[in-house]
C-alpha cells in the first residue's frame, strides 16, 4: 500500500517540471490528470486481471510498470535540463505524461494486489482488517514527503548555477523519481513472499453484520419464501443451510444496472473529485495564495523555502487521510457491532468534511491553508477507509476488485 500511493506526491515535483522545464500550469495540471487517468481510469482492467490472475502476478505487473515509468520520467526530466541548457527545447509534456500514465497503471495494481488480498482473506471485521492496511495508502504520500525532504532537498544554485537567489532549495527531482521506480520495483518485487489470499471458514448469515441497511440487501436475495414454508423450516429439526447475505459475485452488467452501484457511483462523483483536485494541486495553491500575499516581501523576514512549505501540506493531506482511514475502519466496526450502525452511515460525515475544507480553501490565506489540508484529507481518507468494504460485502468478494474500480473512475 505505501509503494501504491506514490502518484500523491506529484504536488512536490509538479513545480519543477514548470521552472525547470518551461511547461505551463496547464501542461503540469494535464500531466496530473493523465496521471490519474492510469490510476483510476484503467482499474477497473487491473481490478479485473487482480481478481483473475491472482495478487503476486499483479504485484509483478504493478512493479513492472513502476519501474519503467518513473524511471522514464527521471530520464526525460534530467534530459530536459540538459536540452535547456544547450538551448534546445525540453521534452514534450505529452512523453511525460505518458510515463506518469504506466506510474499510474502500476500504483492502480500495486493497489489492487493488496487489497484483493484483505477483501478475500477477511470476512470478519473487515473495517479494521481492509482499513488499516489501506490507510497505509493514504501515508505514502507523508513518507514519501518526509523522504525528499531529507534526502532530496538540494541548494537550487548547487544544481544548476541559474538561481540569483542564493541560498534557496528546491527537489532535486531526478534523482527523486529515480528513486521512486526503484522503491516501487523492489517493494513489489519483495511482496512475492508473502502475498497470498488465505480464506476465512464460511460464516452464517446470523453472524455478519452489514455494511448497509437490509432494505438495501434485499434486492440481492434471490430466495422469496413464503409463510407456509417459513413455518415449515422452524418446525424441521433437520438443519439447513443458512444463505450468505450477501450475493457473492455481481458483476458486469448487473453491476452496472444495480441501483445501490448507481447510488455509489454518485457520491463517489461528488465526493472524491473535488478531493483529488485538491490533493493533486496543493503546491500551485500555495504559490497562489503566497504571490497574493506577497509572501515573504517584508523587511527582515526569513522566509521558510516554498518548497518546504509545500511538502508541509503534502504530509498533512497524507497523514490526515491515514488517519481518517483507521478511524473510518475501526469506528465502523465498533459502531456496527455495538450500536447497530451502518458502515455506510461514515459517508454523510466524510461528505461534510469535504464541503468544509471546500469553503476554507476559498477564503483561507497562507496560515489557514493547512486547515484545508487537513480536512481534505481526512474526509477522503474517511470515505476511502470503508468504500472498498462497502463494495466487498454489497456486491461480493469474488469480483471485488474489478467492481471497486468501476467506482473509483468518478474521481477523474
Amino acid at each position: 500500500m505505501l509503494a501504491s500511493g506514490s502518484l500523491y506526491v506529484y504536488a512536490l515535483y509538479a513545480p519543477s517540471f514548470k521552472s525547470r522545464l518551461g511547461y505551463s500550469q496547464t501542461q503540469t495540471s494535464a500531466i496530473a490528470v493523465i496521471g490519474d487517468l492510469g490510476l483510476y481510469g484503467v482499474g477497473p482492467l487491473t481490478g479485473g486481471l487482480a481478481d483473475s490472475m491472482g495478487p503476486k502476478r499483479a504485484s509483478v505487473f504493478a512493479g513492472s510498470l513502476l519501474l519503467v515509468g518513473y524511471g522514464l520520467l527521471s530520464v526525460g526530466y534530467s534530459s530536459g535540463i540538459e536540452s535547456i541548457k544547450n538551448n534546445k527545447p525540453a521534452p514534450s509534456f505529452l512523453a511525460m505524461s505518458a510515463f506518469l500514465f504506466l506510474a499510474g497503471i502500476g500504483s492502480s495494481a500495486c493497489y489492487m494486489a493488496a487489497f484483493t488480498t484483505l477483501a478475500k482473506s477477511f470476512k470478519q471485521g473487515r473495517g479494521i482488517a481492509i482499513g488499516i492496511p489501506v490507510s497505509f495508502f493514504g501515508l505514502s504520500a507523508a513518507a514519501l514527503a518526509f523522504v525528499a525532504q531529507k534526502f532530496f532537498l538540494v541548494d537550487s544554485d548547487s544544481l544548476f548555477n541559474l538561481i540569483k537567489d542564493k541560498g534557496a532549495q528546491e527537489l532535486d527531482t531526478g534523482r527523486f523519481l529515480l528513486f521512486l521506480a526503484i522503491a516501487g520495483g523492489v517493494i513489489n518485487g519483495l511482496s512475492l513472499l508473502g502475498l497470498n489470499v488465505v480464506p476465512e471458514p464460511e460464516i452464517r448469515d446470523a453472524e455478519q453484520p452489514s455494511s448497509v441497511a437490509p432494505s438495501l440487501l434485499q434486492e440481492t436475495d434471490n430466495t422469496n419464501p413464503t409463510e407456509e414454508s417459513s413455518l415449515l423450516q422452524d418446525s424441521t429439526p433437520t438443519p439447513t443451510r443458512h444463505p450468505r447475505r450477501q450475493v457473492l459475485n455481481v458483476s458486469g452488467t448487473a453491476f452496472f444496472l444495480d441501483r445501490d452501484a448507481q447510488y455509489f457511483f454518485l457520491i463517489m462523483l461528488c465526493l472524491t473529485g473535488s478531493g483529488l483536485m485538491i490533493i493533486n494541486s496543493i503546491s500551485a495553491i500555495v504559490e497562489a495564495v503566497a504571490a497574493g500575499e506577497e509572501y515573504g516581501s517584508e523587511p527582515g523576514h526569513k522566509k521558510t523555502p516554498l518548497a518546504t512549505i509545500q511538502a508541509t501540506h503534502v504530509g498533512l493531506i497524507s497523514i490526515s487521510s491515514y488517519v481518517g482511514r483507521i478511524m473510518a475502519g475501526f469506528g465502523s466496526d465498533i459502531a456496527m457491532s455495538r450500536r447497530g450502525a451502518q458502515r455506510i452511515d461514515v459517508v454523510p460525515i466524510a461528505t461534510a468534511c469535504m464541503a468544509l475544507a471546500q469553503v476554507v480553501g476559498m477564503f483561507a490565506s497562507l496560515r489557514w491553508l493547512y486547515l484545508c489540508s487537513i480536512l481534505t484529507g481526512f474526509a477522503y481518507g474517511g470515505f476511502f477507509g470503508v468504500a472498498g468494504t462497502i463494495v466487498a460485502e454489497l456486491w461480493g468478494e469474488m469480483s471485488c476488485g474489478q467492481n471497486w474500480y468501476v467506482d473509483y473512475v468518478p474521481q477523474l
